[in-house]
């Protein structure tokens, strides 16, 4: 089992910094419930929709938030070998592990993207990168590194829309995931989306779980496609945010979360004694690392007050572009 972030049954309560999603309400929550229950939700339709209003070229599919997709990518791909950074989301090892690939590390925390030099398999890949916060504008090296060897790259950007960044050409050996209940702030809805290759994307429809969105999911993707706005108007202040907690901590990030050096065991325990919580990064190979999430500035601020006696630090290995 892959530890993730979120408040656990027995952590109800604490002001919640674990998990990294938008903090900001949506304004269609009292749309969201007249939902039709009685009947079995077909969403085909969405995925036209997410192709029109994101100005999608290639063929999409919807999926039961981005961990559905990576099952159903690693399933449609059905590679011998895997390669992923050892610093970063733990459910790319678990697909490794599902799914009988032998695993590959790059074991750097901020790699060249030359070293991803797996032949003919699957290259995971965060960006902007989980746990780092590393948006990585370089990336197309990583295309063509991938496409020298053969490989398929699945690149997980869950946390795109909080990046300022320039729109990426992604050639046929990219597979591109993306999460709708992250940058509209509900992720106990499962909703995302991928796409890339009509080949893969059509073996990825195959083994997708009948209605595994479920009514509630297919509305939200309907009401988010239609509220773009609200994304627009609330990444404006959450990168404001940022900014404010760089200036203030010496901390960087190009997403809405920050990983800190606490250099030590145990912050997070003793932070949640004053009601905070903040993801532990021991999954992550990181053991003395903390992440926290960006919400509003009030919150913020009671954060910022805790952690000021530790003296956190960026974690060394990072280059962050300037």
């Amino acid at each position: 089992m892959v530890y993730h972030g979120g408040a656990k049954e027995n952590e109800k309560g604490l002001l919640d910094f674990s998990y990294s999603v938008n903090p900001y309400k949506v304004p269609f929550m009292r749309d969201l419930l007249k939902v039709d229950f009685n009947s079995y939700p077909y969403c085909d339709s969405l995925e036209n929709k997410i192709k029109e209003r994101l100005k999608i070229s290639q063929e999409v599919v919807i999926g039961a938030g981005i961990t559905e997709l990576l099952y159903m990518v690693s399933y449609a791909l059905r590679k011998k070998d895997a390669m992923f950074m050892a610093h970063t989301y733990g459910e790319y090892e678990r697909m490794a592990d599902i799914f009988n690939m032998r695993k590959h590390y790059v074991e750097s925390i901020d790699p060249d993207l030359t070293s991803f030099d797996i032949k003919n398999g699957i290259i995971f890949f965060a960006n902007p990168n989980n746990p780092t916060g590393k948006f990585y504008h370089d990336i197309e090296i990583l295309f063509e590194t991938a496409e020298k060897y053969n490989s398929f790259i699945v690149l997980d950007e869950a946390f795109i829309d909080f990046v300022d960044y320039d729109n990426v050409n992604y050639p046929e050996n990219v597979i591109v995931l993306r999460s709708f209940t992250k940058s509209f702030g509900l992720p106990g809805i499962r909703a995302g989306y991928a796409f890339g290759n009509e080949n893969v994307i059509k073996k990825m429809k195959e083994f997708r779980m009948p209605w595994s969105l479920g009514s509630l999911g297919c509305k939200f993707i309907e009401l988010a496609l239609k509220n773009y706005y609200y994304l627009k108007n609330s990444i404006k202040k959450i990168s404001q945010e940022r900014k404010r907690i760089e200036n203030i901590t010496g901390l960087k990030t190009d997403a809405n979360f920050f990983l800190a050096d606490a250099g030590f065991k145990g912050l997070n325990e003793i932070l949640k004694k004053s009601g905070i919580l903040v993801r532990d990064c021991s999954s992550f190979g990181l053991p003395n690392a903390i992440r926290f999430s960006i919400k509003k500035k009030r919150e913020n601020d009671i954060l910022l007050k805790e952690i000021e006696k530790f003296h956190l630090k960026p974690l060394e290995g990072i280059v962050y572009e300037v």
